[in-house]
């Protein structure tokens, strides 16, 4: 068990700490291994659907993954980030919500996120509109560490919207489309490429629409996503960046690394967090052997499924991976 120590002093009218990334690109490990700081207070993705009712509404029209940019309108979009970043303060109208979004089966969610109508989810959504965004005494002495894998499309927005500093996490597309096939995780089937936003970025990358095979849509996704990603971080030099890979390679000597641009004290507990996760793992568990990880898309993937990603993938401009990255040579 690991034990938080006492706060320390320090000053806590700093701007939220918001952590941005992909599903399944390490976001929950950075999240658990920042959130030792004895000064942070941490929300597990308070933008998703299937953590808080208020997101359900808040998304309604924006979709899963809301693609806005500086100077677009959101007014529901942008009041759940208000009620967010001030710490998520749940009244009793949506703590009851809360309690009636218990009984919803993933499989009915699942139905839901791919665009079929649910009058349980349509329900919890009433009840969670429109959240006030009155901040949580918790702020009072603590800084906010926000985790979420929602916004890639709409980071850039949420900055031009609102003080935070940025924690901005990419991962080899390679291991995301592993992750994402291993777990038949539900963002794959999540239908975004028809909302304005992304159709808008397509046309400023000059991609055309995925075809109609599953494999190669759930590529274009991650491709869609991980662009964005690079080019928002491009556009922001004083924004914190790091690669999955690059943590996973030295974990504890990366993450003291982290810990001091962002401004906070390493801690034991933080040490502590690295060992205990540092061991064999599978499914949604963060408990991973780091080593290990970096280059394991190569025996998870098919030939097939490489050769797929490197076809479509090579018409993005991505930066971080160069399309050999996306190969597996013969000795491998």
């Amino acid at each position: 068990m690991i034990e938080r120590q006492a706060p320390i002093d320090r000053p806590t009218d700093q701007p939220p700490l918001v952590i941005v990334g992909m599903p399944r690109s390490g976001t929950t490990w950075t999240k658990q291994v920042l959130e030792c700081e004895y000064s942070l207070h941490s929300l597990m993705e308070p933008d998703s659907e299937g953590h808080r009712v208020s997101a359900i509404w808040g998304k309604r029209l924006a979709g899963r993954f809301p693609a806005l940019a500086p100077g677009d309108q959101d007014a529901a979009y942008h009041r759940l980030w208000s009620w967010i970043l001030n710490g998520a303060h749940e009244s009793p109208r949506l703590r009851l919500a809360a309690q009636v979004q218990r009984v919803v089966r993933p499989p009915e969610m699942n139905r839901f996120l791919e665009g079929r109508l649910s009058p349980t989810i349509s329900l919890t959504a009433a009840m969670g509109s429109r959240p006030r965004p009155r901040r949580n005494p918790v702020l009072d002495d603590h800084r906010l560490l926000v985790k979420t894998v929602h916004a890639p499309l709409s980071i850039e927005w949420l900055a031009s919207e609102f003080d935070i500093d940025v924690v901005l996490i990419l991962r080899h597309p390679g291991s995301i489309l592993a992750s994402w096939i291993s777990l038949d995780y539900i963002d794959q089937y999540v239908p975004f490429q028809t909302m304005p936003g992304v159709r808008r970025l397509a046309e400023e990358w000059g991609l055309e629409q995925p075809p109609s095979d599953h494999l190669s849509q759930t590529i274009w996704r991650i491709g869609i996503l991980m662009t964005a990603l690079e080019q928002a971080a491009a556009k922001h030099p004083e924004w914190v960046v790091r690669t999955h890979e690059q943590l996973c390679r030295s974990p504890s000597k990366e993450f003291r690394g982290l810990y001091d641009e962002l401004g906070l004290q390493w801690n034991d507990a933080a040490e502590a967090c690295l060992v205990e996760n540092d061991r064999p793992g599978k499914g949604f568990r963060t408990r991973r052997l780091a080593a290990e990880l970096p280059d394991n898309w190569k025996q998870r993937l098919t030939a097939h499924q490489i050769a797929e990603m490197q076809r479509v993938l090579s018409s993005f401009p991505l930066k971080t991976w160069s399309t050999d990255d996306l190969s597996v040579a013969p000795e491998d």
